[in-house]
């Protein structure tokens, strides 16, 4: 299987120096994927009862900054013992070295899962050390509401198929097109017909079943700055930097081939934001786009369970969570997940946009980015109890029935030993599968921008365009300097 890797040789900062760890039998897990705490910090609660050992569990907010709440904790006398994180940054062997390498762990049977994490989902700085047990494999793009788009175009479940394939085929023009048709079929239901990669589909005459609902194009989270920075910002950044090392390890100009395909990214940014799904009509950009409750997340979520808008650009970790808000739909709720399909997020590059080789302005509209987020990693400056407790409690969550269980069934995960295995998958999740072994994944550059560069570049698209109406396109090559310049700045204080 062709799965992108994330991993390359860092040259990471310095950490503080970590106070001695108490000698206690604690088991701390510290998780920085918020969708999962609630049903963590309760399977680590049993996990405690059931063995007879004290435990704790801290799990941030959604696009909660959890950086200053892990150093002040990785650096204290009860620091926890185990972590999660996907870069090696600040902790990994070449800087404060907390990560213990599972290929010299104690235990038997942790070293045995570690050395089945394939090749190229390992954690690792220079090719031989272990890191930590892969969370899940994450992708994203557009999900697409597949009932909606049937009941839009009047087709059976073969040409809805036919039509999802098109879809993921098409350049950015076509996909622009066809957008623009069901944004004039929303607001003015009859029949338009449009060709998606040289097959033509017709809108039904008028509005019938869940296409009534629709109130926009897309679903977007104008409060959570992470969906419009972090995943946004993640394709132009591909366009300049292979992978995760390319972007870390690269020189202070290589960003400023940035500017192009930012500019670029940003048009798409302000027409999908503009043709954005509300509660009962458009959810137009202003002080409530960026509210708190009506641009939350949870907010969003809701709006595309309930068919307000046709595309929702998220990732296959969302599945637990849409079907905790389908749980009341019954039956439709159902047909809903086993139907969710992901498009690439379509991009109107043009070749001298692109930096890497081997990719094409094709790359981009057939592609979607995709990642191990976070890795279950063993602090080896805990205590030797908390240690063998930390190693006892992962083995248990990999082998045992209520582990997979909570891995798989209620977080949604893509278990390490399972990539080959989509059939048993969500329907999101064996949406991502296929892009992976197809070989159509593109890489996580976003997550080596130096210090807070991203919540820099989402500061800047909160305050300046989420809140305005009207865009002006003429304000981005200014846009992409500044971000651009703050990415050297931050380069430049990392690497003193």
């Amino acid at each position: 299987m062709a799965i992108v890797s994330i991993l390359g040789l860092l040259l990471p900062l310095s950490a503080c120096g970590s106070s001695a760890a108490a000698d206690n039998g604690l088991l701390y897990v510290f998780n920085t994927k918020s969708e999962i705490k609630d049903g963590l910090e309760k399977l680590v609660n049993e996990y405690g009862k059931e063995h007879g050992i004290e435990v704790k569990v801290f799990s941030p907010g959604s696009g909660s900054d959890t950086v200053e709440t892990m150093n002040t904790e990785m650096t204290s006398s009860t620091p926890p013992a185990i972590f999660s994180t996907n870069s090696l940054v600040t902790w990994g062997p070449a800087d404060g070295d907390f990560m213990l390498d599972l290929n010299e762990s104690d235990n038997a049977d942790l070293k045995a899962l570690a050395q089945n994490v394939p090749d190229e989902l390992r954690f690792t700085s220079e090719g031989d050390e272990n890191l930590g047990l892969p969370y899940t494999l994450e992708g994203y793009g557009y999900l697409v509401d597949v009932d909606v788009l049937k009941d839009l175009f009047a087709l059976d479940d073969d040409k809805v198929a036919e039509l999802i394939a098109d879809l993921k085929a098409c350049d950015f023009d076509t996909f622009r097109a066809f957008t623009d048709a069901v944004d004039a079929y929303i607001n003015n239901p009859q029949a338009i017909s449009v060709n998606v990669n040289g097959h033509e589909y017709t809108t039904a005459p008028a509005k019938t079943g869940l296409a009534n609902d629709l109130t926009g194009v897309f679903v977007e989270s104008g409060a959570e700055k992470w969906t419009y920075a972090d995943h946004m910002v993640n394709i132009p950044l591909n366009a300049v930097f292979e992978n995760y090392g390319d972007a870390y390890s690269a020189d202070l100009d290589a960003v400023d081939a940035l500017k192009k395909p930012l500019i670029k990214e940003m048009e798409v940014l302000d027409y999908n934001t503009s043709h954005a799904a509300g509660e009962d009509g458009p959810n137009t950009r202003g002080p409530s786009f960026v509210n708190s409750t009506t641009g939350s997340y949870d907010y969003a979520l809701q709006l595309f369970a309930e068919h307000k808008g046709l595309f929702f650009k998220q990732g296959n970790w969302i599945y637990p969570n849409l079907k905790a808000a389908l749980a009341d739909t019954e039956d439709a709720g159902a047909r809903m997940l086993s139907s969710l399909e992901i498009l690439p997020i379509k991009m109107p590059f043009e070749q001298s946009d692109i930096s890497v080789k081997g990719r094409t302005p094709e790359t981009f509209n057939t592609y979607i980015p995709a990642m191990v987020p976070n890795y279950w990693i063993i602090n080896k400056k805990s205590s030797a109890a908390q240690q063998k407790n930390a190693a006892d409690f992962l083995v248990w969550l990999f082998t045992s029935d209520r582990g997979r269980s909570f891995l798989t069934d209620e977080c949604g995960f893509i278990l390490y030993d399972e990539l080959d295995q989509p059939d048993g998958a969500n329907s999101l999740n064996n949406a991502l599968l296929h892009y992976a072994s197809a070989g159509k994944t593109l890489s996580n550059p976003f997550n080596a921008s130096p210090g807070n560069w991203l919540e820099f570049v989402g500061n800047q698209l909160k305050q300046n365009y989420m809140t305005k109406a009207k865009w002006d396109e003429s304000t981005y090559p200014a846009l992409a300097d500044t971000v651009i310049a703050r990415w050297k700045n931050l380069k430049d204080i990392q690497s003193s």
